[in-house]
């Protein structure tokens, strides 16, 4: 809880010193960067494990745990230091903190390294914030190269469908996926999720990018039907009820949306910086 707070605190602080809107994309986008790095460190390398003791499966609860880290305090402190842009010195002791309260987490017994070391944490809280000033730099510009545009919606959208469809599944136990690639059940089944929506947001990523029209948001989310149907009949995809499955199709359709709005807003040649950044 004192994270999150730290969090919407940040996040305050970056809006009253730009008024830029373009801060919305840019932070769902760093905490997109980071849940792709998680898919690879977290969920197919079994890295380090969170116990905040919310569920009762050891491999959701662990979840939970990350997705407030990377989904809260990681990208709101990227926030804070591309907007107020801190100096690289600064970044270090940032990034001394965080490893700080990473061994005070371990002390406590709320999280565990497996193979990771606290050294990994400190890099990447140190290139990840170099990153980001870089990437506010170019997104507060008037114009930007297309190539850009579309792997910032693909990553936001990573973001994004990658929280739905974690609470998604997290809540409701009757759907889930079962490819067999792992021996716990709730690992397997994020592992499937989290490649359905990268697959999604390449998709969706290029959709928005190339203002495709009602027909083809149609053809793609009938696909996508067509999609969990085969997956459902080969027992990849296990349900209580086709509703659940709607369900989740009107979210998807729901993340569209919002993935258009942030386009427009990435788009839009507003000021490049606010008087008080320049």
């Amino acid at each position: 809880m004192l994270l999150v707070i730290a969090s919407l605190i940040f996040i305050a602080l970056s809006w009253l010193r730009t008024k830029n809107l373009k801060i919305l994309p840019f932070y769902i986008c760093i905490a997109g960067a980071v849940y792709i790095l998680e898919l690879v460190i977290f969920v197919l390398l079994n890295s380090y494990s969170y116990k905040p003791g919310i569920l009762r499966n050891s491999f959701y609860d662990s979840a939970i745990g990350a997705i407030v880290s990377n989904g809260f305090i990681v990208p709101s402190t990227c926030t804070l230091i591309a907007v107020y842009r801190i100096r690289f010195r600064w970044i270090l002791l940032i990034a001394a903190g965080f490893m700080a309260i990473e061994q005070s987490f371990i002390y406590l017994g709320v999280f565990e390294h497996h193979w990771w070391k606290l050294i990994y944490t400190g890099i990447g809280l140190i290139l990840l914030p170099s990153m980001g000033k870089w990437l506010w730099q170019k997104l507060c510009q008037p114009d930007h190269p297309y190539l850009l545009r579309l792997v910032m919606l693909y990553i936001i959208n990573v973001s994004l469908q990658g929280t739905i469809m974690s609470g998604y599944l997290l809540i409701f136990y009757q759907l889930g996926f079962r490819p067999g690639w792992f021996e716990d059940p709730a690992r397997d089944n994020l592992a499937f999720a989290t490649l359905i929506v990268h697959a999604d947001s390449l998709l969706f990523a290029c959709l928005v990018s190339l203002r495709g029209g009602w027909i083809w948001k149609a053809i793609l989310f009938v696909t996508m039907g067509c999609v969990y149907w085969w997956l459902n009949h080969r027992d990849i995809l296990y349900t209580s009820g086709i509703w659940l499955v709607l369900l989740l199709l009107l979210l998807q359709i729901v993340i569209l949306q919002l993935l258009a709005g942030i386009h427009r807003i990435i788009a839009e040649k507003s000021a490049v910086l606010s008087r008080r950044e320049s």
